[in-house]
């Protein structure tokens, strides 16, 4: 996956660094930002749920975001803005969140691709099976 540094536009996948992690979203505009995210703070992942923020609140006191880039091969593959913003509005309100198999970066790529996928985990996992091989 490549990221940039650029202003995002209808439909595009976001991503703001949180220190540990990257927080994902689906931008629409400003004041629209969709999230797999925890409500007013809330830090109990089991009351995660997708809902819509503004953008502001996505940054929380980040100073910039990245939008998502992609190759040739990812772009055949690829839902339309429209229909990228139409299924995660569709979310609205869906819970079950789950670090390693339903996080916010999976709800991104379920919104661009129609499939679950989480580059963050599988790094994590590839280390682990690295540091285990020694």
């Amino acid at each position: 996956m490549a990221w940039e540094r650029k202003r995002p536009e209808f439909g595009d996948q976001i991503r703001v660094n949180r220190g540990f992690y990257y927080h994902h979203g689906i931008y629409v505009d400003d004041n629209n930002v969709i999230q797999f995210g925890s409500i007013n703070g809330e830090l109990d992942p089991s009351k995660a749920r997708v809902i819509v923020t503004t953008l502001q609140d996505f940054l929380k006191n980040a100073t910039y975001l990245e939008v998502r880039t992609f190759q040739e091969e990812e772009l055949l593959k690829k839902r339309s803005p429209s229909d990228v913003v139409n299924y995660a509005f569709m979310q609205l309100g869906r819970g079950g969140y789950n670090i390693i198999s339903n996080n916010c970066e999976h709800f991104a790529n379920e919104c661009l691709f129609g499939t679950k996928e989480s580059e963050q985990v599988n790094e994590i996992f590839e280390k682990a099976k690295q540091f285990y091989r020694r």
